[in-house]
Formats: structure tokens, C-alpha cells, sequence
């Protein structure tokens, strides 16, 4: 009932050689995550011509203004929910 042949044996030596693999895949994401994170945030080139600086200037206020408006939206909504209604 209890046949031991069908688990693989489990040693100390394939316990060290795994957590080995999984720390050097772990070095592997971290490496990938930082990248990508240092290529997110890394500082804007500087522009090459006036209209895409102004352009840029132009979606950086646009985004500002979408968050505010999307903000005070929410907050409405968030107060009309609180309020009782009489």
C-alpha cells in the first residue's frame, strides 16, 4: 500500500542544487524588473525641435487636467453616496 518506489527520493544534495536554480531565477526577474523600472522613470530625451516640446508640454497639462477632473468626479460620486436621501 505504501510502495515507496513511486516518490523520488528526496536528498539534502537535491534540496541545495533547486534552491540554487530557483535563487539564480530569482536574480533573473529581479534583473528583468529593474529594467523595465529604469526604463520607465528614466528622464525624457531632450526634444528635438519646438512644436514637440510644445506638444509635450501640451499632453503633460492634458493628463493633469484628465486626473483632476476624473478626482473631483469621483469625489462627487463618493459624496452622493454618503448623503441620505430625504
Amino acid at each position: 500500500m505504501n510502495n515507496q518506489s513511486d516518490t523520488p527520493s528526496i536528498t539534502l544534495e537535491s534540496i541545495v542544487q533547486r534552491k540554487l536554480e530557483l535563487r539564480e531565477k530569482l536574480r533573473a526577474q529581479q534583473q528583468v524588473m529593474a529594467d523595465i523600472t529604469r526604463e520607465i522613470f528614466e528622464p525624457l530625451e531632450p526634444a528635438v525641435n519646438k512644436g514637440s516640446a510644445i506638444m509635450r508640454a501640451f499632453n503633460t497639462g492634458m493628463a493633469v487636467f484628465d486626473g483632476l477632473m476624473l478626482g473631483l468626479k469621483m469625489m462627487r460620486k463618493i459624496r452622493q453616496s454618503f448623503r441620505t436621501k430625504e
